[in-house]
């Protein structure tokens, strides 16, 4: 019980091992990290811990016992660590009501189980006559030295469970984060990809069926409608990116206008205004188009005195895009408004709180306005 004795001098000293054994614990848990390198790790942070330990008895005590002695005691000592970080509470848990008795009553099994064993090292090593170790076996301050060992190493081995558990956790959310958000893009890129493909349908038959008809009377213009719709076509089909230049996205717009125009014989009124003094500006792709698209589907571009607009207007500070047409009572299918809920949903996940977006009714109009901070953006892949 030697042994026993020297470590309860040792804590009379108080001396404060609780830093040691914190930054053990930090380097223990890096097995989580590469498995390949846990042994090592462990076997360095045991032998560091083993080696300050004994430094510590040998100044109190000017005593060492031999070398099997300790070997014993150690063996026992990181086995009760282990037992109870990864057996005891990591796979005899069952996060159940259940635990609040059974973790309580393991924990005793645990401690009576290692005062035995430590009983057994100590006696067996040591030469003690049958009166010296019933004396001893009976003495409050071995068995209180021995219980505080047992107990030291399963709060450590607790403490170890604890770090390993929250750090567990926190790497299981990062990763949830980042698929999450991983989800998220690929969502966004469906969407984008879907509304590329809507580029559009109807827009695509009416102009094949204008381009029939002009080929035959109107060569030029049956031409020229081929080159816009060849560009639309050709920006549907091009490679997707997260954002894209609005001066790029412009020329689709031109390209829809001009398409629209040479169908209608020019008779729709439209006043298209651009003043782009930053040229680098970006946008998620299809904001634009989908707010063209909805004036030529929904709106009534024929009345002179209510011509449709559209207004882009880029600064250093803000990108500005203003729509308003007549709508068309006449239409046989009302809007749903689908286009612009897909706007709103992408400009929510993809700017945040940096835009402003609104549309509404006012004075016989239908107006939008969408209004990019780019000064608080995150600079966008183009």
């Amino acid at each position: 019980m030697a042994i026993m004795i020297s470590y309860s001098q040792c804590y009379s000293q108080k001396k404060n091992w609780a830093p040691l054994l914190y930054y053990m614990l930090r380097l223990l848990y890096k097995d989580l990290l590469k498995s390949s390198k846990a042994i090592r790790i462990h076997l360095i942070c045991w032998f560091i811990f083993i080696i300050y330990e004994m430094s510590i008895l040998q100044l109190v005590t000017q005593d060492l016992r031999p070398f099997l002695f300790y070997f014993l005691f150690y063996i026992l000592n990181i086995s009760t660590f282990y037992f109870q970080a990864l057996i005891l509470l990591k796979r005899g848990t069952t996060n159940t009501k259940a635990d609040f008795w059974r973790i309580p009553l393991f924990i005793i099994l645990e401690i009576t189980v290692y005062y035995i064993l430590s009983l057994v090292i100590g006696f067996s090593l040591t030469e003690l006559t049958i009166a010296e170790a019933s004396e001893a076996l009976f003495k409050m301050r071995p068995i209180a030295s021995t219980l505080w060992r047992g107990i030291y190493f399963i709060l450590y081995g607790s403490a170890y469970y604890l770090l390993f558990s929250y750090n567990d956790k926190k790497r299981r959310e990062l990763i949830q984060t980042i698929e999450n958000e991983q989800l998220k893009n690929d969502l966004l890129q469906a969407e984008q990809d879907f509304l590329r493909a809507q580029i559009n349908p109807h827009l695509l038959f009416n102009t094949l069926s204008f381009i029939k008809y002009a080929a035959k009377k109107k060569p030029e213009e049956a031409n020229e409608a081929i080159m816009r719709l060849s560009g639309i076509m050709g920006f549907a089909l091009e490679n997707n990116s997260q954002t894209i230049l609005v001066s790029r996205e412009l020329e689709q717009v031109e390209n829809i206008i001009k398409l629209n125009q040479l169908r209608f014989n020019h008779t729709l009124n439209i006043n298209y205004i651009t003043r782009l003094t930053n040229n680098q500006v970006t946008i998620i792709p299809i904001i634009l188009l989908t707010l063209v698209e909805n004036i030529f589907k929904h709106g009534n571009l024929l009345e002179k005195e209510h011509p449709a607009e559209i207004f882009v207007e880029s600064t250093d500070e803000y990108l500005t895009i203003r729509t308003s047409n007549l709508p068309n009572y006449d239409m046989n299918v009302e809007s749903s408004k689908t286009g612009l809920a897909n706007i709103s949903t992408r400009l929510e996940q993809f700017y945040k709180n940096n835009y402003k977006f609104s549309y509404t009714m006012e004075d016989n109009l239908f107006k939008t306005e969408l209004v990019l901070r780019l000064k608080e953006l995150i600079k966008p892949r183009s």
